[in-house]
């Protein structure tokens, strides 16, 4: 994280470090007990059997409880290239046992950046470019802005992405960050968190008019939903958008192989 602040990881209990054969790859989030929402890109040339994920500790490295992943599931169609539908799950071989220090991030269905105020991303990632990831938690307030906007600014960017910076250049997520959530708050619901977006990549670090580039969530809540259910955990996120069709797994997965059968 560029120009943030040190962060509590309880004002961010969802927040998780995942470790590559004991050291720092990715941040990610809690979605269930179960599950861990991250960055595809993180796995490029990466065996599940090195993967593990600590919660807690203001510091990385620290002796915590590791927990071992079960399987590790990339978009099928995620772009190593263009980092298009740059998203992963982790499936937790044991589940989490969930309190007040850890807490599961909320998921919307609302795309109208509009209704979101108080962003903030935050990471173990490094503080100045081309140093070292930071032992400390760190976290920075940063702005949605226009999907026009940041397609006229970055190359390459594309309708499952969004990004967000600060007018100030400097403050953004970096390497280490990868993975990790970027959340709001409704502005007519204050007390809730839900995750927008996952830290993806972006043009240097914090560059005047080039905003961090983060994967669109609420394009992948139908992925999400069917491959939980098929992974026998299923994670059902909250219809919060004012309609909903689908409550059940199972009329999800149904939709989900006509969608198949009529693209095929």
């Amino acid at each position: 994280i560029i120009g943030g602040e040190p962060a509590d990881i309880l004002d961010f209990p969802w927040q998780v470090s995942i470790l590559y054969f004991g050291k720092h790859l990715c941040g990610g989030s809690i979605l269930s007990r179960w599950w861990i929402l991250t960055a595809a890109h993180c796995f490029i040339n990466k065996s599940k059997s090195g993967l593990e994920i600590i919660h807690g500790e203001r510091r990385v490295g620290t002796k915590n409880l590791r927990m071992k992943v079960d399987k590790l599931i990339t978009h099928p169609y995620f772009d190593s290239w263009f980092l298009d539908n740059d998203i992963a799950l982790l499936l937790l071989k044991s589940p989490f046992k969930l309190d007040a220090t850890k807490v599961p991030i909320c998921l919307s269905e609302i795309t109208d950046i509009d209704r979101w105020r108080n962003c903030w991303v935050t990471g173990w990632g490094i503080t100045i470019p081309m140093r070292s990831v930071s032992p400390q938690l760190n976290k920075v307030n940063i702005n949605l802005v226009k999907w026009e906007i940041c397609s006229s600014l970055l190359t390459l960017f594309t309708k499952n992405m969004l990004c967000a910076g600060n007018s100030q250049e400097g403050k953004d997520a970096c390497q280490g960050d990868s993975g990790g959530p970027l959340v709001c708050q409704k502005k007519d619901n204050q007390s809730i968190w839900y995750q927008l977006g996952i830290v993806s990549w972006g043009e240097g670090c914090g560059q005047k008019k080039k905003p961090g580039v983060y994967t669109k969530v609420s394009n992948y809540l139908l992925w999400i939903d069917t491959e939980t259910t098929l992974s026998g955990r299923p994670y059902l996120h909250e219809p919060d958008s004012g309609y909903s069709l689908l409550q059940s797994p199972w009329a999800i997965l149904l939709l989900y192989f006509v969608i198949l059968l009529l693209t095929l």
